[in-house]
Protein backbone atom coordinates (compact mmCIF):
# COMPACT_ATOMS: atom_id res chain seq x y z
CA UNK A 1 0.00 0.00 0.00
CA UNK A 2 1.17 3.52 -0.83
CA UNK A 3 0.81 6.30 1.77
CA UNK A 4 1.30 9.42 -0.32
CA UNK A 5 -1.74 11.39 0.83
CA UNK A 6 -3.42 12.27 4.10
CA UNK A 7 -6.52 10.31 3.07
CA UNK A 8 -4.57 7.12 2.40
CA UNK A 9 -2.60 7.45 5.63
CA UNK A 10 -5.74 8.13 7.66
CA UNK A 11 -7.57 5.12 6.20
CA UNK A 12 -4.62 2.82 6.72
CA UNK A 13 -3.94 3.72 10.34
CA UNK A 14 -7.60 4.16 11.28
CA UNK A 15 -8.27 0.54 10.31
CA UNK A 16 -5.53 -0.55 12.71
CA UNK A 17 -6.14 1.51 15.84
CA UNK A 18 -9.46 3.33 16.00
CA UNK A 19 -11.28 0.71 18.08
CA UNK A 20 -8.61 0.34 20.75
CA UNK A 21 -9.60 1.40 24.26
CA UNK A 22 -6.05 2.53 24.98
CA UNK A 23 -3.67 4.76 23.08
CA UNK A 24 -1.46 2.94 20.59
CA UNK A 25 1.37 4.26 18.49
CA UNK A 26 2.00 2.71 15.09
CA UNK A 27 4.82 3.35 12.64
CA UNK A 28 4.99 2.72 8.91
CA UNK A 29 8.40 2.38 7.27
CA UNK A 30 8.23 3.59 3.68
CA UNK A 31 10.34 3.14 0.56
CA UNK A 32 11.21 5.94 -1.86
CA UNK A 33 7.75 5.68 -3.48
CA UNK A 34 5.92 5.93 -0.11
CA UNK A 35 5.02 2.24 -0.32
CA UNK A 36 4.85 0.52 3.06
CA UNK A 37 7.83 -1.74 3.66
CA UNK A 38 6.62 -2.68 7.12
CA UNK A 39 4.36 -1.32 9.84
CA UNK A 40 3.95 -2.22 13.47
CA UNK A 41 2.41 -1.33 16.78
CA UNK A 42 5.41 -0.09 18.76
CA UNK A 43 3.81 1.33 21.90
CA UNK A 44 0.62 0.72 23.85
CA UNK A 45 -0.38 3.12 26.60
CA UNK A 46 -3.32 3.94 28.82
CA UNK A 47 -6.72 5.41 28.01
CA UNK A 48 -5.24 8.90 27.66
CA UNK A 49 -1.47 8.60 27.32
CA UNK A 50 1.04 6.71 25.25
CA UNK A 51 4.72 7.26 25.90
CA UNK A 52 6.96 6.72 22.90
CA UNK A 53 10.68 6.95 22.52
CA UNK A 54 12.29 8.17 19.30
CA UNK A 55 15.07 5.60 19.66
CA UNK A 56 12.66 2.69 19.19
CA UNK A 57 10.90 4.32 16.25
CA UNK A 58 14.20 5.08 14.53
CA UNK A 59 15.49 1.56 15.23
CA UNK A 60 12.42 0.23 13.41
CA UNK A 61 13.06 2.59 10.48
CA UNK A 62 16.72 1.61 10.23
CA UNK A 63 16.10 -2.14 10.55
CA UNK A 64 13.58 -1.95 7.70
CA UNK A 65 15.88 0.24 5.58
CA UNK A 66 13.16 2.85 5.23
CA UNK A 67 13.54 6.07 3.31
CA UNK A 68 10.92 7.83 5.44
CA UNK A 69 8.34 7.09 8.12
CA UNK A 70 4.84 8.06 9.18
CA UNK A 71 3.62 7.57 12.73
CA UNK A 72 0.08 7.55 14.05
CA UNK A 73 -1.58 7.16 17.39
CA UNK A 74 -5.17 7.19 18.49
CA UNK A 75 -7.07 9.24 21.04
CA UNK A 76 -9.84 7.03 22.49
CA UNK A 77 -11.48 10.24 23.78
CA UNK A 78 -12.34 11.07 20.13
CA UNK A 79 -10.64 14.46 20.50
CA UNK A 80 -7.98 14.51 17.80
CA UNK A 81 -6.20 17.67 18.97
CA UNK A 82 -2.62 17.05 20.12
CA UNK A 83 -1.63 17.40 23.75
CA UNK A 84 1.43 19.34 24.83
CA UNK A 85 3.18 16.00 25.27
CA UNK A 86 2.24 15.03 21.69
CA UNK A 87 3.89 18.23 20.44
CA UNK A 88 7.02 17.82 22.53
CA UNK A 89 7.60 14.14 21.74
CA UNK A 90 6.89 14.63 18.04
CA UNK A 91 9.27 17.59 17.87
CA UNK A 92 12.07 15.48 19.36
CA UNK A 93 11.38 12.69 16.90
CA UNK A 94 11.11 15.11 13.98
CA UNK A 95 14.51 16.64 14.72
CA UNK A 96 16.20 13.26 15.13
CA UNK A 97 14.66 12.04 11.89
CA UNK A 98 16.09 15.10 10.15
CA UNK A 99 19.54 14.37 11.56
CA UNK A 100 19.42 10.73 10.45
CA UNK A 101 17.98 11.67 7.05
CA UNK A 102 14.95 9.43 7.51
CA UNK A 103 12.21 12.09 7.32
CA UNK A 104 9.12 11.90 9.48
CA UNK A 105 6.52 12.65 6.79
CA UNK A 106 3.60 12.98 9.19
CA UNK A 107 2.25 12.22 12.65
CA UNK A 108 -1.46 11.53 12.66
CA UNK A 109 -3.71 11.53 15.68
CA UNK A 110 -6.61 9.25 14.81
CA UNK A 111 -10.14 9.22 16.18
CA UNK A 112 -13.23 7.35 15.11
CA UNK A 113 -14.18 9.89 12.43
CA UNK A 114 -11.34 12.37 12.14
CA UNK A 115 -7.62 12.91 12.38
CA UNK A 116 -5.11 15.62 13.12
CA UNK A 117 -2.11 15.82 10.81
CA UNK A 118 1.02 17.59 12.02
CA UNK A 119 2.04 18.04 8.37
CA UNK A 120 -1.31 19.39 7.16
CA UNK A 121 -1.43 21.81 10.09
CA UNK A 122 2.05 23.05 9.14
CA UNK A 123 3.57 22.18 12.51
CA UNK A 124 6.64 20.72 10.79
CA UNK A 125 7.07 23.92 8.77
CA UNK A 126 7.09 26.02 11.94
CA UNK A 127 9.69 23.73 13.55
CA UNK A 128 11.92 23.93 10.48
CA UNK A 129 11.84 27.73 10.71
CA UNK A 130 12.38 27.68 14.46
CA UNK A 131 15.31 25.26 14.22
CA UNK A 132 16.87 27.05 11.26
CA UNK A 133 16.46 24.06 8.94
CA UNK A 134 15.08 26.33 6.19
CA UNK A 135 15.65 29.98 5.41
CA UNK A 136 12.85 32.46 6.02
Amino acid sequence: MVLDSLGQSFSYFQSKIVWSNSEELWVAALNSHCRIISSALLFKGTINYCFFHPRDILRFAIVHNSVSIIIAHNHPSNNCLPSQSDYENTKDLYLLCQLLQIPLLDHLIITEKDCYSFKQNKVFDSWELELGLVKK
